[in-house]
């Protein structure tokens, strides 16, 4: 395709990257940036495939969500699943005659309209399958001449975008995840992931349901007011290879498990019972559908509809593109030589290529994260509109402060190293440097101020600017400070788990020079180092309304913490301790659950302190509760 033409063909390729579901919207953008003939023409036989299995997951979820039909079932799939296996299974669901909640979308891409043999997208796809049958291994030692020819005669390009625009319906309908559900004063807030567009590391927003999903972290597709899960076919989870969660694909079928795929190719393992659960569906086994809208009143397919609007014609409009002009060449620099050392210049085509998966088109979200990572004194002053960190030591609470370091301009990485210069001065026990940042292991004093640090960078709300990170240093305590209120529940930060941080890009680029770890793992970690050292647990609060988030360390030792209530007796309990001890007494005991949820803590937490109050003869074990030991009922 030359340079600065676009042609239908095109056009219909990078709206598919805009708004149609991720997998989709990846597989086209891959046939837009292919760099030779024979590349694209491989990317569009594998958009094909990825076409096929995001509708059979659909299909599948409706199929089982039908009205009637109770004896009706589809072929199974089983063993090594490839595209033939896809296209069957998605044309046996649009032709039941029974209603589900796709069958429309379905039968407007399967079921043959006037003048036609089959439907358009099952013929295209089709098609497309038969060309990559013809092919089989050949595409790997295909010269550019045969890819030309291939592409001219029998236009894949064209057939997918035919494909696409059969079911266009259905690909409009919005897939998403939702990471957790909290009650709070009787609204039911979402922390969701809208799986739409190309971007593989979406930033989550909150949206108020009237009704609660029945299950969290597993992603669905919106019909109207209903909503489908589509596990098993299409799953969200953890990909090790990623440090990230990612949508994965069925790929393979056995008794003993099964397996899947993303779209880039990475493999994850899935369980016997997944397997079971996909023969039944298959089976005929019937699951019915949800029914959530969001507190306005709105339909979830109805809000994305207006979304989509504005990313189509922001699109249209040409907006979106990298502001390279607005980056600072050193930077971007420092950054590659991070990820290939000696790299030749143009060094744009390295960050796209792993810090946006290849793109070059980015949402406003996205460009924010940009600007701020990388971007010059006077694009980033732009941007924030505000100071990027203030760092102060305090060592006399009558006074302001007796050294402070004001960052006030330049890009988050540089914010970054002037930090970390700051805090090595004055906590020189945590041995920190930018190049040492790296390391996963070391002492308590280094890790809890790693952690701490990317948390701050990775989670902070960079769209308000009431205020900007603080960090003080006491001679007793360190606070970290920013804007942006806990997407996840206080109580579950310790938890950790794959969750997506409210800044993906940052997190991303973070963890690419080495400087973070696996998504919602840092708390965890931050707490672990804390305990090891024999210090209280970090003290964390999150406030909505003031839209802040708050972390203090304490560095003094548990020792010099213990109750003195209990010390007079001669009896060393911290606050943790105590109050297991007080729950004990009520006269039902405690579970271990109840104390888990009023603690903040982790169960392995709470079970080690436990443990340590049993073998003191404090408390005991009655069943699946503890109860305070008899001769302290009266003394306690």
């Amino acid at each position: 395709m030359s340079d600065g033409i676009i042609d239908p063909v095109s056009s219909s390729l990078k709206r598919a990257s805009l708004v149609y579901p991720q997998p989709v919207a990846i597989a086209c953008g891959r046939v837009l940036r292919a760099r030779s003939l024979s590349e694209r023409l491989d990317a569009c036989l594998r958009a094909a495939e990825v076409l096929a299995r995001y509708i059979t997951a659909v299909a599948l979820s409706s199929f089982a969500a039908r009205d009637g039909g109770a004896n009706l079932n589809i072929s199974p799939l089983d063993g090594n699943l490839s595209f033939g296996h896809f296209l069957s299974a998605s044309q046996q669901v649009a032709n039941v005659g029974v209603p589900h909640p796709a069958a429309p979308y379905l039968h407007a891409g399967f079921r043959p309209k006037k003048g036609q043999v089959v439907g358009v997208t099952y013929a295209a796809l089709e098609a497309l399958l038969a060309l990559r049958n013809d092919l089989g291994h050949q595409l790997q030692a295909m010269t550019s001449s045969q890819a030309q020819a291939i592409l001219d005669d029998r236009k894949p390009d064209t057939l997918l975008t035919d494909a696409m625009a059969g079911i266009h319906g259905l690909l409009s309908l919005p897939l998403f995840v939702v990471e957790e559900q909290q009650v709070v004063q009787r609204v039911i807030r979402a922390r969701r992931l809208l799986l739409m567009g190309e971007s593989a590391d979406p930033a989550p927003d909150e949206i108020e349901l009237a009704e609660a999903l029945d299950d969290a972290g597993v992603p669905y597709i919106a019909v109207g007011p209903i909503v489908l899960r589509l596990p098993p076919v299409l799953v969200w989870e953890l990909v090790q290879q990623r440090a990230n969660t990612r949508l994965l694909f069925l790929d393979r079928v056995a008794a003993q498990g099964c397996r899947y795929k993303t779209v880039e190719g990475d493999e994850a393992a899935g369980t016997p019972e997944r397997a079971a659960e996909v023969a039944a569906l298959c089976a005929g086994l019937t699951r019915a559908s949800e029914r959530v809208q969001l507190r306005d009143g709105r339909h979830l397919a109805h809000e994305w509809g207006e979304r989509r609007r504005l990313i189509e014609e922001t699109g249209a409009r040409g907006e979106g593109l990298i502001p390279w002009h607005l980056l600072d060449s050193d930077t971007i620099s420092w950054f590659v030589n991070r990820l290939e050392p000696g790299a030749e210049h143009p060094h744009s085509e390295v960050v796209c290529e792993h810090l946006l998966d290849g793109r070059t088109s980015i949402d406003a979200h996205e460009r924010r994260q940009l600007v701020l990572l990388f971007g010059t004194d006077a694009a980033t002053r732009e941007e924030l509109r505000r100071d990027i960190m203030d760092l102060q030591v305090i060592s006399d609470p009558t006074k302001r402060w007796d050294e402070r370091l004001l960052i006030n301009q330049g890009n988050l990485f540089g914010a970054l190293r002037q930090a970390l210069e700051f805090l090595a001065k004055h906590l020189s026990r945590a041995g920190l440097t930018l190049e040492g940042l790296t390391q996963t292991d070391g002492p308590p004093d280094y890790l809890a101020i790693r952690e701490a640090l990317m948390n701050l960078f990775i989670h902070q709300d960079y769209a308000d600017q009431r205020t900007c990170a603080r960090i003080i240093l006491r001679s007793e305590e360190t606070v970290l400070s920013n804007a942006g209120h806990s997407l996840v529940a206080v109580e579950r930060l310790e938890e950790g788990g794959a969750h997506q941080a409210r800044n993906p890009l940052v997190a991303r680029a973070l963890r690419l020079v080495g400087f973070a770890e696996i998504a919602g793992s840092g708390l965890r970690m931050l707490h672990a180092a804390w305990r090891g050292a024999h210090r209280l647990s970090p003290a964390i609060s999150s406030d909505r309304e003031s839209n802040s988030f708050e972390m203090r360390l304490d560095w003094r030792p548990v020792e010099k913490a213990y109750d003195e209530k209990w010390l007079r007796r001669g009896i060393k309990l911290t606050q943790v301790d105590v109050k297991i001890v007080e729950l004990a007494r009520k006269p039902e005991g405690v579970t271990l659950q109840i104390l888990c949820e009023t603690l903040g803590l982790s169960r392995e937490a709470v079970k080690t302190a436990t443990s340590h109050l049993v073998v003191q003869a404090l408390i005991e074990a009655s069943g699946e509760r503890y109860v305070i030991a008899d001769h302290w009922r009266e003394n306690s």
